[in-house]
């Protein structure tokens, strides 16, 4: 899908007020880890032997693009948001020596051509020697969604690595470890975003979203041909 990028009226842009008092801040980020049902997920995904890692990374790529302000951006020293009209996966990956790697997947709407492509980049950037691989070697743009996956452990507060940078705005989730809690199986979720484009009831909504789409995976999962 082929982006958009759309200058938002900032007379007119509903936090305004809050953009300005957050964007002031060295440090304007806000951060909440939550848990997220994975049961139903699981379960399709195994039944039709498809990636959960994959499928997680999808439903949240795709919820990103349902919630404007997950694709808002700042520009000019913090005098203007834009709006992108779609965002990539930007994602992490461990390589063959056990040292992190960069890729990036555009977005796709259909699941099974966004799992393919995905797949691919993913097992390119594990088996590279170089930190930055497909996609992000002429990255001169914020169309993404940074995504990081620490399968190995359940956390309950997470913090990603960036710039003292008040003007970025690229929202980073990290997903950890699934615990099984009597019947449900959940996984924690960490969302951080820029403070200035959105509170608390905002990542609320990002959870909700999420939760209520990994709850009817055969709606939008395809299984493997």
């Amino acid at each position: 899908m082929h982006n958009v990028t759309t200058p938002l009226e900032m007379a007119t842009f509903p936090r305004r007020q809050q953009f300005e008092f957050y964007g002031a801040m060295e440090l304007p980020n806000t951060t909440l880890c939550a848990d997220v049902t994975v049961t139903a997920l699981l379960a399709y995904c195994q039944q039709h032997q498809i990636s959960s890692y994959r499928a997680v990374a999808y439903a949240m790529l795709s919820v990103a693009q349902q919630l404007p302000w997950m694709r808002w951006r700042i520009r000019d020293e913090g005098r203007t948001v834009v709006e992108h009209s779609v965002l990539s996966a930007g994602a992490t990956m461990l390589g063959k020596d056990e040292q992190v790697r960069f890729t990036c997947t555009p977005f796709q709407p259909e699941f099974r051509a966004f799992d393919a492509a995905f797949k691919r980049h993913t097992q390119q950037a594990a088996s590279s020697d170089t930190l930055f691989n497909q996609g992000t070697t002429n990255d001169d743009t914020d169309a993404f969604l940074y995504l990081t996956c620490l399968p190995w452990l359940r956390f309950t507060q997470f913090s990603n690595p960036m710039p003292i940078d008040r003007f970025d705005a690229v929202p980073r989730l990290a997903w950890g470890k699934y615990d099984v809690q009597g019947a449900e199986t959940v996984m924690p979720v960490a969302l951080q975003a820029h403070h200035g484009l959105a509170d608390g009831l905002h990542l609320t909504q990002f959870y909700h979203a999420l939760e209520r789409m990994l709850a009817q995976p055969d709606q939008w999962l395809s299984p493997a041909q």
